[in-house]
């Protein structure tokens, strides 16, 4: 009798939690890359402010590189 006592317990526990998979309503919480997205901002700067450094970036790395070539007489000012 234990054996069809346990077994149908089990059976119940069984049916409860495939119910509560198949029947639940899924949490839908958003992670935070998702809303860093949805605030289109990309390390905390928005698409003009990126596109000002980047200018001020290839600037100063134009400007650096072409002061290197010159001081290597690599390049020479006519």
């Amino acid at each position: 009798m234990t054996d069809k006592s346990a077994n149908d317990s089990l059976d119940d526990i069984r049916g409860e939690l495939i119910e509560d998979d198949l029947f639940g309503v899924p949490i839908d919480v958003p992670s935070p890359a998702s809303q860093r997205v949805e605030q289109k901002r990309i390390f905390g700067l928005t698409a003009g402010e990126r596109m000002i450094l980047s200018i001020i970036f290839f600037i100063a790395v134009s400007v650096l590189s072409v002061a290197v070539l010159l001081l290597t007489n690599t390049i020479a000012i006519p």
